[in-house]
């Protein structure tokens, strides 16, 4: 593939990077702003002439940052739940076993890719500023000759351009001058477009190219062929191209028995400055693999805005940091309280005094003036306005966010465990929506993973996947072999055929083991009658040392606990676990 009109393609994407850049010119400096604020770096919690003013003159600009916790406290309960989903059949010629090798697969993948800490990183920025996001991949690992498909964080949000339509999107980088002239010695490491159009500072600067990866859907027509295996009576939807052809498909035993012609949207890819293409290429999937995690979200009037879950608490935190600092520089910076002396009071003891504020002398000697003697000023008193102010500001920044100090394990009033529930819950309904959206978008990946992989892993092949306990098993899939009752020639695990979709799920544990485990004890508090029922199931579902052979145990046992006479150990068997 070669595009052919290379300045309208570059002049297209140029004035689609201006459109997604000026439709965010008001959501990524708020964005970039709540991130330095909640994580208190470069210009910190101060706005900076009040920083500056303050520092002149040698005053405390002191922080106390309370929005950390709330941003942790949110983004660690992500964590701790591990969202994810199964893969289920949509349509008759889906199979279920297949969908249970899509979702050990797709637990693969997020393994490989260390996938919880792409989720917990970006769902985190997305907390603190609003939006984040991160990217499918294809790769030729070093040990292998077979593409495998990866999720891959990207450390910079603010690199990512995305049409909200998800028609085209950019993930643009910087790269010093000489570090591309290596890269590209036949390219001009300029990125200044011939027709001198507005734009070209978003793509050069005087130390460094912009690159990007440009991802776009374009309208192509193409040509499918429904085809029935001469085999196994299997049909498949298959695109015929210079690839595929009616003559290849015959000497794999298909037969073309209808075809169409019609128009659909393809992924394509180029990595370009503003001035050259470097690289091109077509994606397999038909959505741009850029998936984005939203913070608050909501449009008023057409327009977009990202939130962070801060972006209301800021001045709350400002007001705190404020009143804690006068309150800290009123007592404690403040210059300890004067001595009220008459010049002849001190008058040759001037050298003792003017260092009494310094130097912890034993004592002060001073002329008797009659019955008068020097006296001290009462100390400086903590402002009860500044204190009140101080807590009104607590609890404002709280009330913000509608997180409190109970559902972060601070004494309240509530006694019984229900009510101590109940309140954390409501901490929790309040910010909801930043869990749902990261739900959602990996729902999402795992919609275009599901499309990818009878693409990428579409020969025979024995992969690896997980199993409901995140125990590796390897399976083979696209595998041709002879049906023993039939004769006839099968595929084993075909990918290709069958529609599947996924289904959302939390993985509160890090197993179904545990999860059974704990769901089992749970119903034998509750209905302690029915323990001798499931106990060696409960075991069973145990994984510390000699769970197996208590379970054992009680199996051979079992009559005895239901009240019945049970097989007796042979003589001298030891009974020691």
């Amino acid at each position: 593939m070669a595009i052919k009109d290379v300045d309208k393609f570059l002049a297209l994407a140029r004035s689609r990077f201006q459109i997604v850049s000026t439709a965010e010119s008001h959501i990524r400096p708020a964005s970039l702003e709540d991130l330095k604020f909640v994580y208190n770096v470069e210009e910190g919690q101060w706005p900076s002439e009040i920083k500056a003013e303050r520092e002149r003159d040698h005053r405390p600009c002191l922080t106390s940052n309370k929005l950390r916790k709330f941003v942790a406290q949110v983004a660690n309960r992500a964590r701790d739940e591990r969202l994810g989903g199964k893969v289920k059949p949509v349509d008759d010629k889906a199979d279920p076993k297949v969908a249970e090798i899509y979702t050990g697969l797709i637990r693969y993948i997020e393994f490989a890719s260390k996938a919880d800490e792409v989720y917990a990183d970006v769902g985190e920025k997305a907390i603190a500023g609003g939006f984040g996001y991160f990217r499918i991949t294809t790769e030729e690992p070093d040990y292998s000759f077979d593409q495998e498909i990866f999720i891959r964080k990207i450390e910079n949000q603010f690199s990512v351009y995305l049409d909200p339509k998800r028609e085209y999107g950019f993930i643009r980088e910087g790269m010093p001058i000489d570090e591309f002239e290596a890269k590209y010695p036949d390219k001009a490491p300029v990125s200044v477009n011939s027709q001198g159009e507005g734009d070209n500072n978003l793509w050069y600067d005087s130390e460094k190219v912009y690159i990007a990866e440009y991802f776009y859907k374009e309208e192509v027509p193409i040509e499918l062929a429904k085809c029935l295996n001469t085999t196994t009576g299997e049909i498949k939807i298959l695109e015929l191209n210079d690839e595929i052809l009616e003559e290849t498909l015959a000497r794999a035993n298909y037969m073309v028995i209808q075809k169409k012609n019609k128009t659909v949207k393809k992924v394509k890819w180029a990595k370009i400055t503003g001035f050259d293409i470097l690289e091109e290429g077509v994606w397999p999937g038909s959505e741009i693999p850029i998936i984005e995690v939203l913070g608050d979200y909501v449009n008023i009037a057409g327009k977009s805005y990202k939130r962070s879950l801060i972006r209301d608490a800021k001045d709350p935190q400002r007001a705190y940091n404020f009143w804690w600092t006068h309150m800290t520089e009123t007592v404690a910076l403040a210059p300890k309280a004067p001595y009220l002396v008459t010049p002849q009071e001190i008058k040759g003891f001037e050298d003792m005094w003017n260092s009494a504020n310094q130097k912890n002398l034993p004592y002060l000697l001073y002329n008797a003036q009659g019955q008068k003697k020097p006296t001290r000023e009462p100390p400086p008193t903590v402002p009860t306005g500044a204190g009140q102010m101080l807590q009104i500001s607590a609890g404002d920044l709280q009330d913000t966010i509608g997180m409190f100090e109970s559902s972060f394990g601070a004494r309240s009033n509530e006694r019984t465990g229900a009510a101590i529930k109940a309140r954390a819950d409501r901490s929790d309904f309040a910010v909801f929506h930043f869990f749902d959206n990261l739900k959602r978008a990996i729902l999402e990946t795992m919609r275009q993973l599901i499309e990818l992989i009878p693409k990428i892993y579409d020969t025979e092949r024995r992969i690896r996947i997980l199993g409901e306990e995140d125990d590796e098993l390897l399976v083979d899939i696209n595998k041709q072999e002879i049906n023993p009752s039939t004769g006839e020639s099968i595929i084993l695990n075909d990918l290709s055929i069958g529609r599947y979709d996924v289904v959302p799920g939390t993985r509160l544990f890090s197993t179904r083991r545990e999860e059974s485990a704990q769901s089992m004890a749970e119903v034998i508090q509750a209905a302690p009658n029915i323990a001798p029922l499931i106990l060696d199931l409960l075991f069973e579902s145990q994984d510390w040392p000699k769970a197996d052979e208590v379970k054992r145990r009680l199996e051979k046992h079992m009559n005895v606990l239901l009240g019945g006479k049970g097989e007796q150990p042979p003589p001298g068997e030891n009974e020691q676990i």
